[in-house]
């Protein structure tokens, strides 16, 4: 894979810029564990890239419950708020490197992301308070967030979207997707997609992907990548 024939780069926001989902976890099962259902990591895997509604479809198969969906999904968006105002989530290693050597050969960047415009804002804001690199209004070119979409990932439209209010071509574009919903999105909009394994998506399927890095050789995959352009 060459940089030099992209004219873009977009992110993905949860497990790609910041890792989000042992945070997710941890809200999860703060919701779950006084209803006496007891959800292991391993089983919320199941959960990475999809709605939440969709989610809470398994854990009334699994468990044999009922849940009144409304109720539960304010639970888990008023505990997750109230995690994302204490803590700063960490950046993947990698990233602050592409988003630079982007900028400074004048890619453009996007974000595309299923999460809610608010939860943007506020993740973003905490990162901008330890390096102003991350300031959202002049990190990214433009923002798709899943509050603006009809259609979510794996639909190619959030990526379409991104990239037609970039004035760009998708066979233009890089995509870092962490899920196989994800990577399927980037693919059928026509994006060449990197897909990063992590411990929670080894059982996805990122065979459409185009190249796949283990998030924790993300540096070392964008640090050679970045010197063969010099």
């Amino acid at each position: 894979m060459n940089l030099s024939q992209f004219n873009a780069v977009l992110f993905d926001m949860d497990g790609v810029f910041v890792d989000t989902e042992p945070v997710v976890f941890g809200v999860t099962r703060q919701v779950f564990d006084p209803m006496g259902i007891h959800l292991t990591d391993e089983f919320q895997y199941n959960f990475i890239g999809h709605p939440t509604r969709q989610n809470l479809q398994m854990i009334e198969k699994e468990f044999q419950v009922s849940l009144e969906y409304d109720v539960v999904i304010r639970k888990l968006k008023q505990h997750y708020d109230a995690e994302l105002s204490i803590h700063a989530l960490p950046v993947t290693p990698g990233i602050p490197e592409l988003v630079r050597f982007a900028k400074e050969q004048k890619l453009k960047t996007g974000l595309c992301t299923t999460s809610p415009q608010r939860d943007v804002n506020v993740i973003f804001s905490k990162l901008a308070q330890t390096d102003p690199l991350f300031r959202p209004d002049t990190l990214f070119d433009a923002i798709v967030t899943g509050d603006q979409i009809h259609l979510k990932k794996p639909n190619p439209e959030p990526y379409l979207m991104l990239t037609d209010r970039l004035n760009t071509q998708p066979q233009d574009c890089l995509v870092i997707e962490d899920s196989e919903p994800g990577v399927q999105s980037a693919r059928a909009a026509g994006c060449t997609c990197l897909a990063l394994r992590r411990f929670y998506n080894h059982h996805m399927d990122f065979t459409p992907a185009d190249e796949i890095v283990e998030a924790d050789d993300l540096l070392r995959w964008v640090a050679h990548h970045i010197n063969s352009q010099i």
